[in-house]
């Protein structure tokens, strides 16, 4: 294949229209060697911006040639056209090249609208008149700690499925700590302290499991120990800074991190077993399935009445007339 120059990012993918000429620059979320039905092989991929994605296709017998050219968090320069196949956009490539040299990340990398540091500070204010004084200082030593203030407020809450764009992890975080108050009023046997601690900490081992500078991926820490082992362990060297922590909290703290999946094949280690675990793996499980699922609506530009399927959930979405 003929190799086009590096071009400029000229348009994002939130603007392609079936028939549009692209020659543009974009991010490799993810890529194949396939076979079509004749055969014969083509290179699959998706690529995205900080607007999107889109499935890509390149129709060459040199599919296999061409892929080891790049890896997955390249960026890319492509030339091709953009058709609507199967009630969603598609972009064929007809030239594509490796980008050279640094380029602005901020250009490729889907990002939350809204003030980071800010809203940092509103979860940081969650814990400044929280009813435990043990559960208080503990929370305020972790958020504050400038490892966790650094990547806390950028960190996407996952590599695809949810919540993941840069802020992520703190948008969903906020948002359980809103559906704790909205549910406690219903359950008097709550614990609010220990709730409020889960929905801020269940999952931000992830600010060292995720990288994030580039492609969203995972850092050897992450994929050697994993988020859940990560967020108790850092939790565990706190509390071991506190002089006389409460054992018995220690040991509820800890189990909100450590059932949160809900389930040991889920990657849990232990399943909820007080009345907050519970809680925060239903809350935690809602938040971050609606939240896909509505991004898949979103990301729908068809007319028809059902999405795409979900791959995660296994299910297309109906849409209702009112629904954009």
């Amino acid at each position: 294949m003929s190799q086009p120059s590096a071009p400029t990012k000229q348009f994002f993918i939130a603007d392609l229209k079936p028939q549009d000429t692209v020659r543009s620059t974009f991010l490799v979320k993810s890529k194949g060697v396939m076979q079509a039905r004749n055969g014969k092989p083509y290179l699959a991929m998706i690529l995205g911006d900080c607007t999107g994605s889109v499935d890509t296709r390149v129709w060459t017998e040199d599919a296999v040639q061409l892929a080891d050219q790049f890896v997955e968090g390249d960026v890319i320069a492509v030339a091709g056209r953009a058709q609507w196949f199967q009630n969603r956009m598609q972009l064929v490539v007809d030239n594509l090249v490796p980008v050279e040299g640094p380029v602005a990340m901020g250009d490729y990398l889907p990002r939350a609208d809204m003030d980071s540091q800010a809203k940092y500070e509103e979860l940081k204010a969650t814990f400044a008149g929280l009813e435990c004084p043990w559960t208080r200082q503990l929370a305020q030593a972790l958020l504050n700690h400038p490892d966790v203030a650094a990547r806390y407020p950028l960190c996407p809450a996952a590599k695809t499925i949810h919540h993941a764009y840069l802020g992520g992890l703190l948008i969903h975080s906020l948002q359980l700590t809103k559906l704790v108050d909205a549910v406690l009023p219903y359950y008097p046997r709550l614990n609010r302290s220990i709730l409020m601690f889960g929905a801020a900490f269940h999952d931000f081992g992830k600010v060292f499991e995720l990288s994030y500078d580039g492609s969203f991926g995972y850092t050897d820490e992450g994929k050697l120990v994993g988020h859940i082992t990560i967020g108790t362990v850092l939790i565990d060297r706190e509390i071991r800074k506190i002089p006389d922590f409460p054992e018995e909290l220690e040991w509820q703290l800890k189990h909100m991190v450590l059932s949160h999946h809900g389930r040991l094949e889920y990657g849990s280690p232990v399943r909820p077993q007080t009345l907050e675990a519970q809680l925060m793996h239903h809350l935690d499980d809602m938040d971050s399935k609606l939240n896909s699922i509505q991004e898949l609506m979103d990301a729908d530009r068809g007319t028809a009445r059902w999405t795409p399927m979900h791959k995660a959930y296994e299910s297309a979405y109906f849409k209702p007339k009112d629904t954009k």
